[in-house]
C-alpha cells in the first residue's frame, strides 16, 4: 500500500509514535535512497525542532511538498506477480513468459507457475529447450483438474521460496481454486488488455472480481497489448477511454503515448513460441521480430519494473550475471552456453 503524506503530517505522526528513536528502521520503508537519507538525518538529530520549524514556515504551502513513501517495508521475497484476465486469448501467457524472460535476463531468479489448463507456456518453454536455449527462468506446471474433473489439491510451492520472483500464468476461470489464490495472494496483478471493444466487459469484470476479494488488494496494473498506431482508429480511441476509466478506479495505467505501447505484429503470430527473441526459418529466410517492436515491448516491461519499485522499493540484487538484449546473437549464444551447463549438471546429479 502506498500512502501520500505532506512532510508536516509525516513528521508529526512519526514524532507522536516515537519513531525518532527508531529512525533507521523507518528509513527502510522509503521508496528511494534520498528519502531514506532524509529520514535518517532529520529524525535522529533534529526531530522536534524540525517539526516546529515545518509547522511555522511551511504548513501554509504544504500541498507543494508532497512525498510518496512505501508502507510495505522490505521488498517481498519471493515477489509474486499474477497475470490474469477472466477471458482466454488475451495475452496472459505471452505477458507472463516475456516478463519472466526479461527478469531472468536482468539476473533474477524466476519461476513461472503455468496454471493454464492448456499449459501453453510450458509447451513454449519445451520448444526453446529443444533449440538448446534456456530463457533464464524455470517453469512449474500446475494441473488444476484431476482426471475425473474435480479440482486438484493446492500446488505446494514451498521449494520455490528461495526465488526472487514467482509469476502465475492463470486460467481464465477465477472460480478455480488455484486461480483464486493467485489473484488474492499476489503482490501485483497484471491485467493485459487489447483494443477489442468486445472484451471491455471482461476487463471491467476483472476489476470487480479483484475488488471483491477480502483483505487488502494488491495493485492492479493494466498493460495494453496488440495496439495499433492509427491516429483515427475507433478501437484505439475506445481503448483510451477505457484506460482513463480504469485509472479513475485506482488501476495503474501506462503514462506513455500509444505509439510506445506493445503493437500487433504479424511476425509474432508466425513464430513457434511466444518468446520475443525466438527465431524462425521459413522459405530459406530467418524471420525475427524487428528492433522497433522489441524496444516497445521492453519499454512496457521496464515500466512494470519501475511501478514495482515505486511501490515496494528497489529490486533485490541480481543472482546471475545480467545479459543485455541489444546484441541478439551474443544473447542467444550466452543462453545456449547456460543451457548446456544446466543440462550437464542435471546429468551429473542424476548419475
Amino acid at each position: 500500500m502506498r500512502v501520500t503524506y505532506c512532510p508536516y503530517i509525516f513528521v508529526r505522526d512519526c514524532l507522536l509514535s516515537r519513531v525518532c528513536e527508531r529512525a533507521f528502521a523507518l528509513s527502510s520503508t522509503c521508496v528511494n535512497r534520498w528519502q531514506s537519507k532524509w529520514v535518517g538525518v532529520f529524525f535522529t538529530s533534529y526531530g522536534r525542532r524540525f517539526l516546529y520549524a515545518f509547522r511555522f514556515f511551511f504548513l501554509p504551502r504544504q500541498s507543494v511538498f508532497l512525498i510518496q513513501i512505501s508502507m510495505t517495508g522490505a521488498f517481498p521475497r519471493p515477489f509474486v506477480i499474477t497475470v490474469g484476465v477472466p477471458k482466454g486469448g488475451e495475452c496472459k501467457t505471452w505477458v507472463a513468459l516475456n516478463l519472466a524472460g526479461l527478469l531472468g535476463l536482468w539476473g533474477h531468479d524466476v519461476v513461472v507457475v503455468d496454471a493454464n489448463p492448456m499449459h501453453d507456456l510450458l509447451k513454449d518453454y519445451q520448444v526453446l529447450e529443444a533449440d538448446s536455449i534456456w530463457p533464464r527462468f524455470d517453469v512449474v506446471s500446475d494441473d488444476l483438474l484431476t482426471v475425473d474433473g474435480s479440482q486438484a489439491e493446492d500446488l505446494d510451492l514451498s521449494s520455490q521460496r528461495h526465488r526472487d520472483f514467482i509469476i502465475y500464468d492463470t486460467s481464465q476461470y477465477v472460480q478455480l481454486r488455484t486461480t483464486k489464490l493467485a489473484w488474492a495472494g499476489c503482490n501485483l496483478l497484471i491485467l493485459p488488455i487489447t483494443p477489442s471493444a468486445q472484451q471491455i466487459r471482461n476487463y471491467l469484470e476483472a476489476l470487480q472480481l479483484n475488488n471483491a476479494f477480502p483483505g487488502v488488494r494488491p495493485p492492479l496494473l493494466v498493460l495494453p497489448c496488440r495496439c495499433t498506431v492509427l491516429k483515427n482508429a475507433v478501437a484505439e480511441k475506445r481503448l483510451e477511454l477505457l484506460l482513463e476509466h480504469l485509472k479513475d478506479q485506482g488501476c495503474i495505467v501506462p503514462p506513455f503515448s500509444r505509439e510506445w505501447r506493445i503493437p500487433d505484429n504479424d511476425t509474432l503470430k508466425a513464430q513457434d513460441t511466444r518468446w520475443i527473441f525466438s527465431e524462425l526459418e521459413f522459405d530459406g529466410k530467418k524471420k525475427v521480430l524487428s528492433q522497433d517492436f522489441l524496444h516497445k515491448v521492453i519499454v512496457s516491461l521496464v515500466w512494470i519494473r519501475s511501478e514495482i519499485e515505486r511501490i515496494y522499493g528497489q529490486f533485490p540484487a541480481p543472482k546471475l550475471r545480467p545479459i543485455g538484449t541489444d546484441d541478439r546473437t551474443e544473447m542467444l549464444a550466452r543462453l545456449a552456453v547456460e543451457y548446456a551447463d544446466r543440462t550437464g549438471r542435471q546429468r551429473e546429479s542424476a548419475a
